[in-house]
């Protein structure tokens, strides 16, 4: 996607990543995050597991996030 605003990458374990970015898809903007494996050749390539939501949905998301960290820092699953 040539209007890929690239904003993180995450590790999720060690051969996979999570790339979070701003898109647009068929006319509409997104907050995408995308799970990338190693292929065989090592090159990390899309995988079919990930969310996009329309930037109207990314502050409800981004709340919800930060009530989920808090959460797991009150339980003392983080530090």
């Amino acid at each position: 996607m040539s209007d890929s605003i690239p904003i993180a990458i995450v590790e999720k374990n060690r051969t996979e990543e999570v790339r979070i970015s701003l898109d647009v898809m068929h006319g509409r903007r997104l907050f995408n995050t995308r799970v990338y494996y190693e292929a065989d050749d090592g090159t990390k390539r899309p995988g079919k597991a990930g969310l996009a939501l329309r930037l109207e949905c990314l502050e409800s998301f981004a709340e919800a996030v930060a009530s989920a960290l808090m959460t797991a820092k009150a339980k003392g699953y983080l530090k």
